[in-house]
């Protein structure tokens, strides 16, 4: 199996912490958070990593080599402007050819097993699935509509009741077939563009909610939390 982990942003909103180390290489747990999501693909039977980079690149290169290390093969793409979290996508085309893939974000910190969401896309029969965790306040965040079996109606972004409460976007996806890389554009982003774009056409989208803990780290105060 094969997967796409996102490690290219700037995470400015960190300050200084990020001038000179990108955000996936913040620890957690005495490691970075980015070889936490590489641990997790090597657990879940995943070899073959595609990583985009662009903040600080050789920092990320330099520590993780061509993955043997961890058990992995890992093929990078510099990006000079930034593509989008599904504009990242575009580059790999020709390696990830048509077969299922997962898409992860290299930048969050979570304990789970990616067989979960494989197996719960094959038994929804769905085409997208998409891994969701609770927060307690969403009013920055991107949450979903759900029917009740869970397939996804439509996403709502930083919605105005956000101190209630809701299940947010973790960040890991399955993509049941790569031709969904044909409907992308570059600067794409998947909750802003593509998962839309795709339920106007009928593609059936399910959400997995999780109990497991994500640590986000997207502010100094949100590290200090997690970190404390």
């Amino acid at each position: 199996m094969k997967a796409v982990v996102l490690a290219a942003g700037k995470g400015q909103r960190l300050g200084e912490l990020t001038k000179t180390l990108p955000k996936p290489m913040i620890e957690i747990n005495g490691k970075p958070v980015l070889e936490h999501n590489l641990e997790m693909c090597r657990k879940a039977g995943i070899d073959d990593i595609y990583i985009n980079l662009h903040h600080l690149p050789d920092i990320i290169r330099n520590y993780f080599g061509d993955g043997s290390k961890y058990g992995v093969h890992i093929t990078y793409n510099y990006e000079p402007d930034l593509l989008g979290t599904a504009g990242a996508l575009i580059s790999f085309k020709n390696e990830l050819k048509n077969e299922p893939i997962f898409v992860i974000y290299g930048d969050n910190y979570i304990s789970f097993d990616l067989l979960d969401l494989k197996l719960f896309n094959e038994k929804m029969n769905a085409d997208i699935s998409i891994l969701f965790h609770w927060r307690k306040n969403v009013s920055s965040s991107g949450i979903a509509v759900f029917n009740k079996k869970n397939r996804i109606m439509k996403f709502i972004e930083k919605p105005l009741n956000g101190n209630n409460g809701d299940w947010v976007n973790a960040g890991i996806y399955y993509l049941e077939n790569c031709d969904v890389i044909d409907k992308i554009k570059i600067n794409d982003d998947f909750g802003l563009d593509v998962f839309p774009k795709l339920l106007d056409v009928d593609y059936d989208i399910f959400g997995l909610k999780t109990q497991a803990q994500l640590i986000a780290i997207d502010t100094p105060a949100l590290l200090a939390e997690n970190l404390g």
